[in-house]
């Protein structure tokens, strides 16, 4: 049965092409390198010199100043480390995650009290004092006069000016060791500057309330429902999935995302299920709700990772496809569902689910945009009425007096019983269901009307239950960052926090109907449980 995915979009009323460039900060990184034995035909350069931006010679440092330097001693046996270490990552191999302690590091491959000793032997007697050794004799700090660190190390050290007044200083050409230190220290450093700052990724987002359409942005959303976003979490290592029909151009996402403005550190990338088409929109205006979903996942979690799965029509086969490529690729552990039709039960769909779920992957899916006459007329749809899927219905969120309004329910909010699947566990117990017999939907609402987006090169008022979907996939990102795991099956942790703790983390919606319901005070049969209160939700779930 062909699936229709749902879009509920009001006219644009302007086009706005955002002529804004991401800002990005470059930030250089030298590559590791394996330990290695010295050449002595090579010269012995401790330290390169650093090229930052921003840096104000003041000139030649006084030769009375002090001076910090750090000195890192080399390993013992280096090949064989280098071996050992290949051979924990190899399952074949009897050394296979045979970890080392501290001490077994030390005693095999750690520079010896003896190599130490005679590092410090040297460094005291060319005038350096002592402040530091490492426990693992690895790194030593001393300090000297300006005039004794360029004499020992053939260097020149100036005095620099780095966004402020503080006293910095560098070595203006290269370090070199002395003889007697070549083959005991792999580096040294004679610098204090700040080479990273506190802020690249900042700890909330920022920008205007309502985009050029009166929508409103990620960051009223994070705002209005307290994200973990605003305090320091933002889905960082963590990867949601998107099923869906169409792909979007990186020309719009990144428009929407530099137009608020958001900084994205996450990826996005796209994967190809049974000839979807990727670099291009497809399927009509489905584009639009790939807008949505991308932009507000990657506007409410923008350190996560998104993979938009297209296929090419939301047919059972390839929507099947693609969950099962998602659980066999295992890199996402929350999946987006924003489309919807009749309910029906699909055994195939449902060993998806489950094996999913048991490798920890999350499945939400929008309730519906037609209130109580969603889906065949019982105001549910598949896939949100599965049991293992969460089922998101909608709010009208709004501004009064600059307070946030969140207990009004959207008329089109998808939400009913349905006439295939019984009651679930998570569900018994709590009341103010409409049957105490089967399924009832939704589980949890968040805002569907209305958001900005940008698609097509142009912006425009879109909405429905296909945006409170990825409101919650973007907070559960954060949840898992904040807890440390993923969830999987998360609809028994939902109900189960909601029972012991009733309403102490999450939102109430009392006023409203989406027509054979009304909302009201506890679970109805329009927006479920309610809204989340996204960093105490996230906290205690």
């Amino acid at each position: 049965m062909t699936r229709i995915a749902r879009c509920l979009s009001a006219p644009y009323h302007h086009a706005i092409v955002a002529g804004l460039a991401l800002a990005t900060i470059g930030i250089s990184r030298a590559l590791a390198q394996d330990e290695e034995a010295v050449d002595p035909k090579n010269p012995a350069i401790g330290a390169e010199v650093l090229r930052l931006p921003g840096l104000q010679d003041l000139g030649r440092r006084s030769s009375g100043a002090q001076v910090e330097v750090l000195l890192a001693l080399r390993f013992n046996h280096p090949d064989q480390l280098q071996q050992l270490v290949w051979e924990q990552s190899d399952r074949d191999s009897p050394n296979y995650h045979q970890y080392l302690t501290s001490d077994q590091f030390s005693e095999r491959f750690g520079p010896t009290l003896e190599q130490l000793n005679r590092v410090t032997s040297e460094l005291q007697q060319a005038g350096f004092q002592l402040t530091k050794t490492s426990s693992n004799r690895l790194l030593v700090h001393a300090t000297a006069s300006s005039a004794t660190v360029e004499s020992y190390f053939k260097t020149e050290i100036h005095s620099v000016r780095q966004d402020s007044n503080d006293d910095r200083y560098m070595n203006v050409k290269p370090a070199l060791l002395p003889d007697a230190l070549i083959p005991l220290v792999k580096a040294v450093h004679i610098d204090n500057l700040v080479v990273a700052k506190v802020g690249v990724r900042p700890d909330s987002i920022t920008g205007p309330i309502q985009g050029p359409d009166n929508g409103f942005t990620p960051v009223a959303l994070a705002n209005c429902y307290n994200f973990p976003v605003q305090h320091g979490k933002d889905g960082k290592g963590h990867t949601a999935a998107i099923i869906i029909d169409s792909d979007i151009l990186d020309s719009d996402l990144n428009a929407f995302f530099a137009y608020f403005p958001i900084n994205r550190t996450g990826t996005i990338t796209r994967e190809s299920v049974d000839g979807g088409i990727i670099g291009s929109p497809s399927n009509g205006t489905d584009f639009r709700e790939t807008a949505l979903d991308t932009e507000t996942i990657g506007g409410l979690a923008p350190g996560a990772d998104i993979i938009i799965y297209v296929i090419p029509r939301l047919t059972d086969v390839a929507i099947n496809d693609a969950a099962n490529q998602i659980i066999s690729d295992k890199k996402a552990e929350v999946v987006n569902m924003s489309f919807g039709g009749g309910e029906n039960q699909d055994p195939t769909f449902e060993s998806i689910l489950m094996q999913g779920n048991a490798k920890g992957i999350t499945f939400v899916a929008s309730s519906g945009d037609n209130g109580s006459s969603s889906g065949d007329g019982n105001g549910v749809e598949w896939p949100a009425v599965e049991p293992r899927v969460l089922a998101l219905g909608g709010t009208v969120l709004s501004q009064s007096s600059g307070e946030y309004v969140r207990d009004q329910a959207w008329k089109g909010s998808g939400g009913g019983v349905s006439a295939i699947f019984t009651v679930p566990a998570y569900q018994k117990g709590v009341s103010g269901k409409a049957s105490k017999t089967n399924r009832n939907l939704p589980d949890l609402a968040f805002p569907s009307q209305l958001a900005d987006i940008y698609a097509g090169g142009n912006w425009l008022a879109f909405g429905g239950t296909s945006w409170s979907s990825p409101i919650y996939v973007a907070l559960q990102l954060e949840v898992n960052q904040v807890q440390g795991s993923r969830f999987g099956w998360v609809n028994r942790s939902v109900y189960s926090l909601f029972k012991s703790s009733g309403y102490k983390f999450f939102y109430d919606v009392t006023e409203g109907s989406n027509g054979n319901y009304n909302a009201a005070k506890g679970y109805d049969n329009v927006t479920g449980i309610g809204s989340p209160r996204g960093e105490a939700f996230a906290n205690h779930l």
